[in-house]
Parts: structure tokens; C-alpha cells; sequence
């Protein structure tokens, strides 16, 4: 129904490590905003370390804290007219995300002399109302705090027709977390990428991605697979029904309300 009406909502979640030229892990969510909140806080989360972080005498999370904020603006105060790809994007030395913005201004946002102003409030007080955000103008402030815990550097805001955020980030926050699957070693891929996967199945490279993106999300519609691939919609057919065939995939319930279970 959303996709009927806004053909163009899309949120292209990247995480980019280890294979600089394209991506380790994406996930493209293509659902409603709430959902979309929690599938971009969980990709968020599989990707960075929580590190310890004391506020006063109380234990927080920073990570989670710096999350919340960048993901609620950039669900809440996009300009959903454009047709424009909002991104989040982890790097190895930064979070960044993208977003088409209905400007109020140009150039890097300063915390001292910042007026906030509401994109889109109906979508503002929902996202208030269920503790997705705080009051307005609260999330710069915040994610200036969160970031200083986390990485001792300073957040950019950037406005502009695309509203830009940057998070900078130590090495340890991505060192030793990502996908299972794209574990670099001597320079090449282990794991299920090596074609090889439960002692000696050999699949291609399409089968292990599409069977890896299911592992993440075994919810994940087709149309979100072949937009998370960047595959053709006959290529992940073929794809799929190998893999039942082989007793790998099984299709638990309806297309439309099941969900894919991975074999073991």
C-alpha cells in the first residue's frame, strides 16, 4: 500500500568495512516508518560495539543513544515528495546519513545558534507520542553528547536540499563486528562465500547472498530481495527454488504472511 502511493520510499541501510568498493552487508527497507525504525536500529546495532560509557553513576549506551536520534530524524523529517534515497551508511571511521530535506537554511548546522524547526509534525508527535524522539531540538543536542561518549569527537549536521549527519568513529567500533558471512581472511571471503557451506554444498555466489540476507531477515519479502541483491526477479526465482529443491530453504505459511526458515 505505501509503495502504491510513494513508489520512491526507500531506506538503504550499507555497511561498508571491508569491501570498500561496494558493501559488506544492506539491508533496503521498504515498509512502514515504525518498522522501519526498528529494522534500522537493528542494523545499526549488529554492526557497531556497545562500548561502556558511564553518564555520572549510570551505565548508558551511547551506540544506542547516538542511533535513536539519527534514525528518528531520518525517518521523521524527510521530504517523502523527493525521489531521492535516504541512507545510513557505517563506515570504518563514520556513520553518515542522507536524507532529501525541505531547507531552512544552508551549510553546517552550529549547536549554540540552532532553531529547530519541525519537517513534518504530524510524523514528529507520532514519533514523540510512542518514544521514538524527544521534544524538538533535544536530538541535536544529544546526539552531540552521545557521539563526545563514543567516539570524543563532534557530530555534523549539514543542511541542505539533502540533510546531511555525520557520526565520526574509532576502530573500535567496528573491529570486530559484522555479517557473519563476509569475514575477510588472506584476502578472500570465508565462510559461505567460499561456496561451500554444511560441509561441502557448493552454491554460487547468488545462492549464498540470497540465502545469507534470508538468515538475517527470514521475514524479508521477495521484492525487498531482489532490491537488496540487485538481482532480477527471475535470477532470484531460479535462486529459491534450487535451494527448496535442495531441502536448504523451506516457505513456512503464505507469500504473503509467512516467513523463509534456513535448513539447518
Amino acid at each position: 500500500m505505501i509503495m502504491s502511493v510513494l513508489p520512491q520510499h526507500k531506506t538503504d541501510a550499507i555497511f561498508r568495512v571491508f569491501n570498500t568498493d561496494r558493501y559488506d552487508d544492506r539491508d533496503v527497507v521498504i515498509t512502514n516508518l515504525i518498522e522501519s525504525y526498528e529494522r534500522l536500529m537493528t542494523f545499526g546495532k549488529k554492526h557497531l560495539n556497545d562500548t561502556f560509557h558511564l553518564d555520572g553513576i549510570q551505565s548508558v549506551s551511547a551506540r544506542d543513544n547516538i542511533l535513536r536520534e539519527i534514525v528518528s530524524n531520518l525517518l521523521a523529517h524527510r521530504d517523502f515528495s523527493s525521489g531521492y534515497v535516504a541512507k545510513l551508511i557505517i563506515e570504518k571511521d563514520r556513520i553518515y546519513t542522507e536524507n532529501a530535506n525541505l531547507s531552512h537554511g544552508d551549510g553546517a548546522l552550529n549547536l549554540t545558534t540552532f532553531e529547530p524547526f519541525p519537517k513534518n509534525p504530524p510524523i514528529s508527535k507520532v514519533f514523540r507520542e510512542i518514544g521514538l524522539a524527544d521534544e524538538l531540538g533535544s536530538g541535536m543536542r544529544n546526539t552531540y553528547k552521545y557521539t563526545k561518549m563514543y567516539s570524543g569527537g563532534e557530530p555534523q549536521f549539514v543542511e541542505g536540499d539533502v540533510f546531511h549527519i555525520t557520526i565520526p568513529l574509532t576502530e573500535v567500533a567496528t573491529a570486530t563486528v559484522g555479517p557473519d558471512a563476509y569475514v575477510i581472511t588472506g584476502g578472500e571471503i570465508n565462510g559461505e562465500i567460499n561456496g561451500e557451506i554444511n560441509g561441502g554444498i557448493n552454491l554460487s555466489e547468488t545462492d549464498q547472498k540470497v540465502l545469507s540476507v534470508i538468515r538475517k531477515n527470514p521475514h524479508i519479502k521477495r521484492q525487498e530481495l531482489i532490491l537488496s541483491l540487485e538481482i532480477g526477479k527471475s535470477t532470484l526465482d531460479r535462486s529459491l527454488k534450487k535451494l527448496k529443491e535442495m531441502g536448504i530453504l523451506k516457505r513456512i505459511g503464505s507469500n504473503k504472511t509467512g516467513y523463509w526458515k534456513c535448513i539447518p
